[in-house]
């Protein structure tokens, strides 16, 4: 009885003990989140304040600890409201693929909460991210839900903003699409609304944007104006422009932000010295944005002094800087995103809906209940109100059969439901299924590949040892570039190069095929010529040297017990400097020779190196020019002038063409040249946004006398 006693005492004191350590965990607990609750409320009131007074310091740090601390408070509000200004600091640093990620998380929450003001911040950084990459449709279409948000709420400032910001990115509608009707729509709400932004010295964001953006809107549309109404907008551009301007000695960061539209009022004043001295005194270096400022107006400056080469140099820079974190792919994704959302809520509207009707259902069946026992009870105490009792059951029946027919039509609605799920996890399971075993596929091609990948780029470093190298080059030619770009890693076209005490030599080859059967092709070419060249003396003569050549590549060849269809297509060129002359022999291949920007084809024997039916005894002709200071002389395979491209993608680059681009460049510096047609076969392949595949290797070299 006492060990009873005992047990009991011992029970209770513990249960006791239990009992105040829980408390004291509930109450540590609670204290924890009431703390983190006023730490995240103290980070709110920061960020505001640093919005409203432009102080960005530590301003990210902010935005990651608060929604930090959100995911642990599990506060469904304050995790969407933070996901968007992570967003907006990713968008603020040019990360537009990591902005849009946040802003699709906290675009589902904001639209399940139906948190409006959050839903318009959203739909507008949206507008913005796709506007700066020029993604202008999608653009307009965000600004539009933000649009239709403000005026539910009849917010005057903020339509007007939002209804400028859609102006401004419709004017840039007229660079890509050419759409000159939308670019005056856009200038004509621009002018409606700019007494409202001198009005509201508040707004400066947007007054610095339109002041930094209209100017260049108005200069696009006095390129299809007469010339009264040209000068009508280039005064207006000018206006706004100084309009801006005037700001920008309380905040110099606005200079910054207004230089393109300076550089574009120079150039349509054709004050083009002012906007070269401009653009030589400007800081590219000083941030990233102010680089991306500097290359989208020398684009402008150099298009228009018609300065080709520097154009086409700067608006690749500019492509680059426009897509280095953001693709096609990455916005696809985004509005699949939104489509998913957006069926998943009306999955959840549906699924509430066949609640609220069950819940309808049972009420309306209690009471039908309750109506049947009173009518009994009726029946039972007053029979002199038996004719009513039958009206009353009459009309009992008949509501009856009406809730039955609605049960069913409930009850068959949800079956459907349910096979739609069961359906959907099917397919979900299949496609894992495909997907695991195309992974799996795609794993083993991609270790294939790699081996196979491997061993073509070691071939590669080995036959760029076999050619000379650039300090080689140099040293022979001293003015000099080599344009060589292989369709598949390795090349079939080579060139090879050698000097004595009195000449200079150069050859440049083109082998049957590409790839790996044409670099096996060339390295024996290269041994060939190195045999031949072994052999020649100061009187042997570029003819003769591509006999020896011819007969060498022969024998070698014969030595296989194979019959010969392949061959080599050749341009060699002997150059003396002492006596200032220069021989060329050509199987199959041209030598240009620019003059005074005049080019002159000197054409080949329709031989080449390998078998040539009929003509397998004849020798190659020697051709002897006499050549002047200045002189630029150019040898290249069919590369080039073969490759498809151009506005449809169907035309051939031609040698017509090659011919005038050399003309236009023969007097710039070796290495601008070369630069200047790797751009120009670079736009060639690109049309409508698309690459053509590179038929060919190709190779082009260019030495001056």
């Amino acid at each position: 009885m006492k060990t009873n006693i005992y047990i009991f005492l011992l029970t209770a004191v513990l249960l006791c003990t239990f009992s105040k350590k829980a408390e004291s965990s509930v109450s540590d607990s609670s204290a924890d989140t009431t703390g983190m609750r006023a730490v995240l409320d103290s980070l709110t009131s920061i960020i505001e304040k640093c919005k409203t007074e432009s102080n960005y310091e530590n301003f990210d740090e902010y935005v990651f600890k608060g929604l930090e601390i959100s995911y642990q408070l599990k506060d469904t509000a304050s995790i969407a409201r933070y996901q968007f200004e992570t967003a907006r600091c990713y968008s603020n640093t040019m990360r537009s693929a990591d902005a849009l990620t946040y802003l699709n998380k906290s675009l589902k929450i904001a639209q399940e909460i139906k948190d409006t003001v959050l839903l318009g911040d959203i739909y507008n950084q949206m507008g913005m991210i796709y506007a700066e990459a020029h993604i202008n449709d999608m653009a307009v279409d965000y600004l539009n839900k933000k649009l239709k948000i403000d005026r539910a709420k009849n917010d005057e400032n903020s339509i007007i903003e939002t209804e400028l910001i859609i102006a401004l990115i419709k004017g840039d509608l007229y660079e890509q699409k050419n759409d000159t009707a939308t670019l005056l729509e856009a200038l004509k709400k621009c002018e409606e609304h700019y007494q409202w932004l001198l009005d509201n010295p508040d707004q400066l964001n947007i007054f610095v944007n339109v002041c930094s953006n209209v100017p260049n809107m108005y200069i696009n549309a006095m390129k299809f104006s007469d010339e009264k109404r040209a000068a009508e907008f280039l005064a207006k551009a000018d206006t706004v422009y100084c309009a801006g301007l005037r700001l920008s000695n309380s905040i110099p960061i606005i200079k910054t932000y207004m230089f393109p539209a300076k550089i574009s009022l120079f150039c349509a004043k054709k004050n083009f010295q002012a906007a070269k001295k401009s653009l030589d005194s400007f800081n590219r270096h000083e941030s990233e944005y102010a680089n991306y400022v500097y290359v989208y107006a020398a684009c402008t400056y150099y298009k228009a002094v018609n300065d080709y080469p520097n154009y086409l140099k700067f608006s690749s820079e500019n492509r680059l800087l426009n897509h280095r974190n953001f693709s096609t792919e990455m916005c696809a994704k985004n509005e699949r995103n939104q489509s998913q959302s957006q069926y998943e809520a009306q999955l959840a509207v549906y699924e509430k809906n066949a609640k609220e009707r069950d819940t309808l259902f049972k009420l309306d069946s209690e009471r039908s209940a309750m109506r049947n026992n009173g009518m009994i009870a009726v029946i039972v105490i007053v029979l002199l109100i038996a004719v009513i009792k039958v009206l009353q059951l009459r009309r009992s029946s008949r509501q009856n059969l009406i809730l039955k027919k609605t049960n069913d039509d409930i009850n068959f609605r949800n079956r459907k439901l349910q096979e739609l799920q069961v359906k959907i996890l099917s397919q979900t399971e299949e496609i894992k299924t495909q997907n695991a075993l195309i992974e799996e596929q795609r794993n083993n091609l991609k270790d294939i590949n790699e081996h196979l990948v491997g061993s073509i780029r070691y071939a590669q470093r080995i036959q760029k040892a076999a050619v000379p190298s650039k300090e080689m080059m140099d040293k022979i030619f001293p003015e000099n570039f080599v344009f060589w770009q292989p369709k598949d890693i390795v090349s079939g076209d080579f060139y090879w190069a050698a000097t004595d005490d009195s000449r200079k030599y150069l050859i440049t080859a083109d082998c049957t095929g590409h790839g790996v059967p044409g670099a096996l092709l060339s390295m024996l070419g290269i041994s060939v010529i190195s045999d031949c060249f072994a052999a020649i003396t100061p009187q042997t003569t570029a003819g003769e040297i591509l006999d020896a050549v011819k007969n060498k590549f022969l024998e070698s060849w014969a030595k296989s017990g194979g019959n010969i269809e392949d061959g080599i297509d050749m341009a060699l060129m002997v150059v003396d400097s002492k006596n200032n002359t220069l021989q060329y022999a050509g199987a199959k291949r041209p030598l240009v020779m620019v003059r005074n920007n005049e080019a002159s084809v000197i054409k080949p024997d329709k031989l080449c190196i390998g078998y040539n039916l009929k003509k397998i005894d004849k020798n190659f002709t020697n051709y002897v020019i006499n050549t002047e200071k200045g002189d630029m002389f150019y040898a290249f395979s069919d590369g080039i002038p073969d490759q498809f491209g151009g506005e449809d993608g169907k035309a051939k680059f031609s040698q017509k063409n090659l011919l005038e681009l050399l003309s236009n460049i023969s007097d710039f510096a070796p290495d601008i040249q070369q630069a200047s047609i790797k751009a120009n076969v670079a736009n060639w392949m690109d049309y409508d946004g698309k690459k053509t595949k590179q038929l060919d290797d190709q190779i082009l070299i260019g030495i001056r006398v």
